[in-house]
């Protein structure tokens, strides 16, 4: 594993939605040091905030950075320098959250990190640690397939991608789709799919009681976990709630539902659906232990088709039996989940997947689950950067010997 390295990694929200990077980094910091960067708001959100009172003037003067462990450390941009489009504030407040986060790495004694950027949106600071000695870009969604985007924003994505794809030394991406659409703008372009914390799920298993909301819902539970929005097929469960009035459709998760906020309001609204909100992350795999079938019902798109769903190894590493639309990520554990060709197959493969929880069926999908763990990722993670930097060194090394052999010959 990847040992006594600093490691600055521009991401999003620490204590959002569970993804990859927060489980990444936690562990990259058991023998790293890790700076986590989270992006501030826009001058436009900030002007919100304010008017909402959702934001106050003693947020100020909060601390830029904060400890989450002995090595992880989160920085945040500073409130007061928000992000703007107008070219002469914007390039005054660009400045200042540069000059900030080079303070905080001063404070923190980080020295020549290896720099990790997450969204193409980070280019802005592809020059904000010059003493890198490594650059990275991971690539975790087809972001130009987001529904939201407009032509004019998916152009400006596509090309902060190739520019920024250009100033690194390599690019990380976790599916095949992904790989096929980044590897042209990368010769180092490297596959390593999402994971699960096997770890959290073993000792949710060992403890048998259930969180109390959970433990009241009636049997059987069919379960999600995560983001809610117009990537799920709303229509679909809303249908199926209401055919089967006998199942309890359980939903753990912030919701982002902007086209399909009205299907998601009648779902919610039926008596067998029930939706606990966003659950701290050391709580979701209590809840999850609780479901009889993990869903995954994503639409059928280009982007479900570039995803890596943490779900799907969160439901195997529960023991669950799972069901999914026939997106790639799922067809890879086609032996071992539930796929459904389309919307109209998936009550059908929900009443395959009821009552596949014999302690022998559980384990087998327990034992798929352990070989996908964060640790096993990082250790994998490790092996590209190790090998990546000690090409960047023969790199220097050779161009260093031609400058020496230029000098002599002049």
């Amino acid at each position: 594993m990847l040992t006594g390295y600093d490691i600055v990694y521009f991401g999003d929200n620490w204590d959002g939605v569970l993804r990859n990077r927060q489980q990444l980094m936690s562990i990259f910091a058991r023998h790293n040091k890790v700076l986590f960067i989270e992006r501030g708001n826009s001058l436009q959100t900030t002007i919100s905030l304010l008017k909402k009172k959702q934001l106050h003037l003693t947020d100020l003067f909060r601390p830029l950075v904060r400890q989450i462990s002995d090595n992880l450390f989160v920085f945040h941009e500073p409130v007061w320098a928000p992000a703007s489009e107008k070219f002469l504030l914007g390039h005054l407040t660009g400045l200042l959250r540069h000059l900030s986060l080079r303070y905080a790495m001063r404070r923190l004694a980080i020295k020549q990190p290896i720099v990790w950027y997450y969204h193409p949106n980070w280019l802005d600071f592809i020059d904000g640690v010059p003493s890198s000695r490594l650059r990275l870009y991971h690539v975790v969604d087809e972001y130009t397939s987001f529904q939201d985007k407009t032509a004019a924003m998916k152009q400006h994505i596509e090309a902060r991608e190739r520019e920024l794809s250009q100033q690194v030394d390599a690019v990380i991406v976790v599916s095949e789709k992904l790989y096929e659409s980044k590897a042209p703008l990368h010769p180092n372009t490297y596959i390593v799919p999402n994971g699960v914390n096997y770890q959290a799920y073993s000792e949710a298993l060992a403890r048998p009681e259930l969180p109390a909301e959970m433990a009241a819902v009636k049997a059987p539970i069919l379960g999600y976990s995560g983001l809610i929005g117009d990537k799920l097929e709303l229509d679909m469960l809303k249908d199926l709630a209401l055919k089967q009035p006998d199942w309890s459709f359980v939903f753990l998760g912030p919701v982002n539902a902007n086209q399909k906020q009205a299907t998601w309001q009648s779902l919610c609204a039926m008596p067998n659906v029930f939706h606990f909100g966003p659950v701290d992350w050391s709580e979701v795999p209590n809840y999850v232990k609780g479901f009889d079938v993990g869903l995954m019902p994503y639409v059928q798109n280009r982007n479900s088709d570039n995803i890596s769903p943490l779900k799907l190894y969160d439901y195997l590493a529960a023991g669950l039996p799972v069901v999914s639309l026939d997106i790639p990520a799922a067809r890879k554990f086609k032996d071992h989940i539930y796929l459904a060709a389309h919307p109209e197959d998936f009550e059908s493969a929900v009443c395959q997947a009821l009552g596949q929880t014999s302690p022998e069926q559980q384990q087998a999908r327990r034992a798929v689950a352990a070989q996908h763990t964060w640790e096993a990722r990082v250790e994998t993670l490790s092996d590209l950067i190790l090998t990546q930097l000690t090409i960047k060194s023969e790199q220097n090394g050779l161009k260093k010997c031609k400058g020496e052999k230029s000098n002599a010959s002049s």
